[in-house]
């Protein structure tokens, strides 16, 4: 029996738009809301302080227990990315900061040149609920990848590039926006605009405190990724990548993150070797989607609330894909896993059994070999959602 695909929204036109634009600014607000009666804003609270150590000259990376709990895993410049929310009061910022993240968002999903986009924003919702919960930067990352796509070729590049490199600079994530340099017209002017990008971020922290402080923050930002990354592959509830999913699965904490990301690099690639189809804008929305999906897969800090990066792009497959009604399925599977309701009702139960937790990589693991998949299905010529 066939599922109708009504089952998504398929909203058209402005007013509906606009409809699931109000929507994402009450979840938002509702959560946030939540979120300052409960005092439950340590996120926000990590990142604001970042603000005050450049100031200060402080470590970025230090314990700050008097003012929150864990400790940040930012890159130097999002001190600054964070400033004009860190100088306003606590819940104000946090207000403005999650609904900086959800417009942000909203609107880098609105430039991608697809119609129906609105099925794009349901997909998203429960995502979107977790990382607003969470105060999290992840909806912000997703749009820098996005635009980094979408305003490729606009001004020869050289916006794209800022937020590349600026993703780049302060989570890594945004490095994957190198995924579409095949797709520049510019290839040149596109390299130098990276260069010059880089060079200011790497370089912007130091106009707030000094160039010695910077430096040496830096190298410090390199050493609490490599402990982060080893605390996380021995806490099976903290890694909620495939990795962890399957290391999970079969108790095998010991098979290095390497295996995993020399087999999903090589999956990654295999659509590139189809040359003639790059100017295809199926085949780029194609590429976005996997772009999206790969640093949420094979990242042992993926969590519940990183999966709103790749949520856009189980929306664009699922609008892309000519396969039938079992590909709704797949996506409403997609969408009760991220919900996490074993966490939500059953946390403790949920935390002794991490498979539980990390199975919420299995759809978006199965959607990405499809969207893999689906770029061998495209026809050269075929231009339809453009």
């Amino acid at each position: 029996m066939k599922l109708p695909l009504s089952i998504l929204p398929t909203f058209k036109g402005d007013k509906n738009k606009a409809i699931a634009f109000a929507f994402w600014m009450l979840i938002t607000v509702f959560c946030t809301l939540q979120s300052i009666v409960s005092h439950r804003y340590n996120n926000y609270l990590i990142f604001e302080n970042t603000f005050r150590n450049l100031i200060h000259q402080t470590s970025f990376y230090a314990s700050y227990p008097v003012i929150h709990f864990d400790i940040n895993h930012y890159g130097p410049v999002f001190s600054i990315f964070i400033a004009p929310f860190a100088m306003l009061p606590n819940a104000v910022g946090l207000f403005f900061w999650n609904l900086f993240n959800a417009v942000i968002l909203f609107k880098a999903i609105e430039s991608i040149p697809l119609q129906n986009k609105n099925s794009i924003y349901f997909i998203a919702i429960p995502c979107l609920i977790t990382a607003s919960l969470s105060e999290q930067f992840n909806p912000a990352v997703g749009a820098f990848i996005i635009l980094s796509y979408t305003l490729l070729n606009k001004d020869k590049g050289l916006w794209s590039t800022m937020l590349i490199m600026l993703g780049t600079f302060i989570k890594l994530y945004g490095i994957v926006g190198l995924a579409f340099f095949f797709f520049v017209k510019d290839k040149k002017r596109f390299v130098i605009y990276l260069f010059i990008w880089a060079l200011v971020f790497f370089i912007m922290p130091m106009v707030f405190s000094s160039p010695s402080f910077v430096i040496s923050s830096y190298k410090e930002w390199g050493a609490s990724l490599i402990d982060k990354n080893a605390s996380n592959i021995t806490e099976p509830t903290l890694d909620i990548s495939i990795m962890g999913f399957v290391r999970t699965l079969f108790t095998g904490y010991g098979i290095s993150n390497m295996v995993f990301l020399i087999l999903g690099v090589l999956i990654f690639a295999l659509p590139y070797l189809r040359l003639k189809a790059y100017s295809n804008t199926n085949f780029q929305l194609l590429i976005l989607g996997s772009t999206l999906m790969f640093p949420v897969l094979f990242s042992t800090g993926t969590e519940d609330c990183t999966y709103i990066i790749a949520s856009a792009s189980v929306g664009i497959w699922y609008l892309i894909s000519e396969r039938k009604s079992w590909k709704t399925v797949l996506v409403v599977v997609a969408i009760l896993l991220s919900l996490n309701l074993p966490l939500v009702l059953f946390r403790k139960l949920a935390t002794q059994n991490p498979i539980s937790l990390t199975v919420l990589s299995l759809p978006f693991f199965i959607i990405w070999i499809l969207i893999i998949m689906e770029t061998y299905r495209i026809k050269i010529n075929d231009q339809r959602h453009e």
